[in-house]
């Protein structure tokens, strides 16, 4: 009953969420001019550009090839960079908001784990794309601001899983050594870190994975990268060109998502001994018979020298403008960020409270109704289509023997659930800003543009952690639905789905958390909520309304990601039960 009522309530909020951002079902159906550019873009899917399309570029002396290396290592590099920050800032407030770490309780200690945790949830509620406004304006554009605008949502972000991967590791280990006299460093180091480093490392080159689609983004602000080559291709026409950028950042995706299962599995199963006879309690004899994994070393020896060149083949760190001239620009934004009636009355702070009510009247309420509707019917619709693509994408159903069963082979299934998988990557490999950019040329100017754009994206995502609950899960009864003569379909609806229920709940709400923050965002495209507020305020030179409108979606994410850590414990502690 209480699923039943779970999957009530989403329906009702998706519906309202689409009464209130004026979603209308007739505006899914583009007019002429965006079927025939939808029509123009999917067709040059299939032969992407290797050369300019446009004539004169190609007797330039700028060879295409060279510009598209360019751009992605521009991209690549201020993705590794910032990851390189991000990392140490996730290491130092991940272990400090960690319960794991902290062998005794106090209240000082306490205090610096949850300012740790609050700290980390506050610069990681900012959008990357926020924190790059906030930082051009203040300081101007330079790769360092583009750099620092990704490295603190990012390391907040992984501050917050590794303190959490950290707590929820099996700590028996760390116990035992404390009691044979271990020290807590020692414990926390050989009985925390090693058992969660599989997972630490894997969500580690997923968030590298991330910062890379991030990175791209960054082009739509002014950031050469290959968002603003994507950009400037769609707005020229040049359909073939654009599937080149996007092929591109697929391959990147492909690669890091086999990088990191190689990882994980070489750090969870281990490697094999060079010598397994060796039963000589000799410390130096068992070192030498270790197993060892060069994949692993040259993984760790590619991460080092990456993340080294990514700060030293950058020469224009502070691109050509005086750290004098910056100060100065610094010290100019912070005083135009207090609010104006403040400035006029000799610092009267007791105004704020009426210009704060004046701008809400004047569309601040509207723009946070609408950027939270619009997160939550995305992803609601992004939950609903996984639920149905995941019954014939999942490995374990779409194979020639379901579950262990023999049922015909239909071979109609395996193809689609190909299909399936293939789509769901090239979704999550798209960034939903760009999605949004490219739906918004097709559809015109509707809110049905962001909605797709996240729900395609985060239906990806879902997908793919679906389809894993689905073939990790084990469950009897679906072997016996298949062996009475069941369907498939009548196996993941009657018995997988109902097992791995929490789980995908669970990761319903992660999503559902990030989706509230990518919205913040979508309507610097134009589409009415708090990033076209934003978006106003910065090209007005309105700062601190725009300061203003971050805060509050700012703000809008951290209420989001509290409801969703409070629904999750609730979902895991019942689970575990």
């Amino acid at each position: 009953m209480r699923r039943r009522l779970f999957f009530l309530l989403g329906v009702f909020l998706f519906f309202v969420g689409l009464w209130v951002t004026g979603a209308k079902p007739s505006e899914l159906l583009p007019n002429e001019g965006g079927r025939e550019t939808a029509s123009k873009f999917l067709m040059a899917a299939f032969s992407p550009a290797l050369d300019f399309e446009d004539p004169e570029m190609r007797e330039s002396e700028v060879d295409f090839i060279h510009k598209l290396g360019r751009v992605l290592g521009l991209t690549l590099r201020y993705a590794v960079a910032a990851m390189s920050l991000a990392l140490l800032i996730g290491i130092i407030w991940g272990i400090l908001g960690s319960r794991a770490w902290w062998s005794r309780s106090s209240l000082f200690l306490q205090t610096i784990r949850i300012g740790s945790r609050l700290m980390a949830t506050a610069v990681r509620s900012v959008h990357e794309l926020m924190w790059a406004l906030l930082f051009l304006s203040a300081v101007g554009t330079s790769p360092l601001a583009a750099v620092l605008a990704m490295a603190l949502p990012y390391g907040g972000t992984l501050a917050k899983v590794f303190s959490e991967l950290l707590d929820e590791s099996e700590s028996s280990a760390a116990g035992v050594i404390r009691m044979s006299g271990g020290g807590g460093l020692a414990a926390f180091s050989a009985g925390v870190v090693t058992r969660a480093l599989p997972d630490l490392v894997t969500y580690a080159l997923y968030r590298l994975e991330c910062a890379i689609r991030s990175s791209a983004v960054l082009g739509f602000v002014g950031v050469p990268t290959l968002g603003y080559e994507i950009k400037t291709a769609y707005e020229d026409g040049h359909y073939r060109e654009i599937w080149t950028y996007l092929y591109i950042l697929l391959a990147i995706v492909i690669f890091f998502e086999w990088w990191g299962t190689k990882i994980r599995n070489l750090l969870t199963k281990g490697v094999a001994s060079k010598k397994p006879d060796v039963r000589q309690p000799d410390v130096a004899e068992l070192w030498k018979a270790r197993g060892t994994s060069l994949f692993l070393r040259g993984s760790l020896l590619v991460i080092l020298i990456g993340g080294t060149m990514s700060w030293l083949l950058e020469d224009r760190w502070g691109a050509g403008v005086s750290w004098e001239q910056r100060i100065q620009n610094l010290d100019r934004f912070t005083d135009e960020i207090v609010p104006y009636p403040v400035r006029e009355s000799n610092d009267d702070w007791g105004k704020v409270g009426p210009w704060f009510g004046e701008k809400m009247s004047e569309g601040g309420s509207e723009a946070v109704s609408q950027t939270f509707h619009l997160g939550t019917a995305s992803i609601l619709l992004a939950g609903i289509l996984a639920l149905i693509a995941v019954g014939f994408s999942a490995r374990t159903l779409a194979s020639f023997r379901p579950r262990g069963i023999w049922d015909g082979y239909p071979a109609w299934r395996a193809v689609i659930g190909s299909i399936l998988r293939g789509g769901a990557m090239l979704g999550r490999a798209m960034p939903e800003f760009i999605l949004a950019f490219l739906l918004l040329r097709i559809f015109g100017p509707t809110v049905w543009a962001l909605i797709l754009a996240l729900a395609i994206h985060n239906c990806g995502i879902l997908m793919r952690l679906g389809a894993e609950v689905i073939d990790n899960t084990p469950s009897q009864a679906s072997s016996v639905i298949l062996a009475q003569g069941g369907s498939r379909t009548s196996a993941y609806i009657g018995a997988l789905v109902p097992t791995g229920f929490t789980r995908m709940v669970l990761f319903l709400f992660y999503r559902w958390e990030s989706c509230i923050r990518e919205a913040t965002v979508l309507g610097m495209l134009g589409v009415a909520s708090l990033g076209f507020l934003i978006s106003d305020a910065k090209v007005s030179l309105f700062y601190d309304e725009m300061v203003l409108w971050v805060a509050l979606g700012a703000a809008l994410v951290f209420l989001g990601d509290l409801t969703s850590d409070f629904v999750r414990y609730k979902l895991r502690g019942k689970h575990n039960r």
